[in-house]
């Protein structure tokens, strides 16, 4: 069984302007998935699709393969991630029982975890393995926008119920997700059906889509990364 990792890596990126080779914590940012991928037990090939040829530049000096340069339509802001998987994989002639892993470029995750959730979805073949992050505070207690200045909570059933009697939920992480290629090949979605956790620490689940992520993001991966290595 063959594990390729695909990083899609595209070029355009409205909130955080150029953030796939945005400096972090001192090189590029698709650098840190890409020495991941390379560093892991298990992966045989770290491919990056991109648009783009700085991206492209950057992705080659790290380490990883760019075979092919990824259509307009599939770099668009509206494209999907499972069709721009699906893409690579074809370009690529992955068979359907090799394993893929999407790694996405802001994923500064380091080797023992990409490590461990490869494992979980070697165990779990006829599913998607996807990274997940806890919610820190029950949904239960969100609060709502009412206008005119005025908030509410949006359930008055849980407010009786101590915190921590409140069901954990848990969000997309957005940091990877496994499946065999012939699995990816079936879905338009990575979450269409019941699917297997990895849990991520609260520091690697960590949102980059705003300027303001960025020096926290940085932080934490130092914090957690780089000074416990």
């Amino acid at each position: 069984m063959g594990i390729t990792a695909i990083i899609p890596a595209r070029g355009g990126s409205t909130r955080v302007p150029r953030k796939n080779v945005k400096s972090f914590n001192g090189q590029a940012m698709v650098s840190w998935p890409i020495q991941a991928a390379l560093a892991s037990a298990f992966i045989d090939r770290v491919v990056v699709s991109t648009d783009d040829d700085e991206i492209a530049q950057v992705a080659i000096a790290s380490g990883a393969e760019v075979p092919f340069t990824r259509s307009e339509e599939l770099s668009s802001a509206h494209a999907g991630t499972a069709p721009v998987i699906v893409h690579a994989i074809d370009e690529l002639g992955i068979a359907d029982s090799d394993v893929v892993m999407c790694l996405y470029p802001t994923a500064p995750v380091p080797v023992f975890v990409l490590d461990e959730a490869i494992k979980v979805a070697m165990e779990h073949p006829e599913h998607f393995t996807i990274s997940v992050g806890r919610h820190r505070s029950p949904l239960e207690r969100a609060l709502g926008a009412l206008g005119d200045g005025f908030m509410a909570i949006e359930s008055t059933r849980s407010l009786l119920a101590r915190t921590q009697d409140l069901p954990q939920r848990f969000f997309d992480a957005g940091k990877f997700y496994l499946a065999t290629a012939g699995l990816w090949r079936t879905k338009e979605t990575m979450m269409s059906d019941p699917f297997v956790p990895y849990y991520l620490s609260d520091w690697a689940s960590v949102d980059m889509d705003e300027p303001d992520d960025w020096p926290i993001a940085e932080a934490l991966h130092r914090a957690f990364v780089l000074e416990a290595s």
